[in-house]
Parts: C-alpha cells; sequence; structure tokens
C-alpha cells in the first residue's frame, strides 16, 4: 500500500514480507506484542504516523531491516 503527498511516497510491505514469511497478522500480533489493528494499519497503508517502538520490534521479531517494511520514494520531477 502506498501513501503519497507533495515530499514522496511511502510503500509499506509488511503484508508481502508476511506472504513470504508464511506468518499470520494474528501470530505477529500475539508474539511480537503489537496491537492487531496496528499491523493491520500497516498492511494496508492506513497510518498517518508510525512508532518507532513498534518497528523495531516488527524488524527484531521478523529478523528483518527497516526497508524491508517501509520504503521511501521522492518524488520525480
Amino acid at each position: 500500500m502506498y501513501i503519497s503527498n507533495e515530499c514522496g511516497s511511502i510503500k509499506f510491505k509488511l503484508e508481502d514480507l508476511l506472504k513470504k514469511k508464511q506468518l499470520s497478522k494474528n501470530k505477529l500480533s500475539l508474539e511480537s506484542n503489537v496491537r492487531f489493528d496496528t499491523i493491520q494499519r500497516m498492511c494496508k497503508g492506513n497510518l498517518s504516523r508510525i512508532d518507532l517502538d513498534i518497528i523495531c520490534r516488527l524488524c527484531k521479531y521478523l529478523n528483518c531491516q527497516i526497508e524491508d517494511i517501509i520504503e521511501y520514494s521522492k518524488l520525480t520531477k
């Protein structure tokens, strides 16, 4: 899911990563101590702010880097 504005765009890649690792959102929520609705919003791109503690917990549990979950692209003119 993408979020775009005048600064660029953010692509949330959590849902793709979960499919690749064959993990459910529910299992991720339970085992990483991140609320299910937060994971759901991140998968759908329905966020306006991101808690860095949550990103750290997800990266630790999924054994990944931030760029595996979130990707920034600047605007091309």
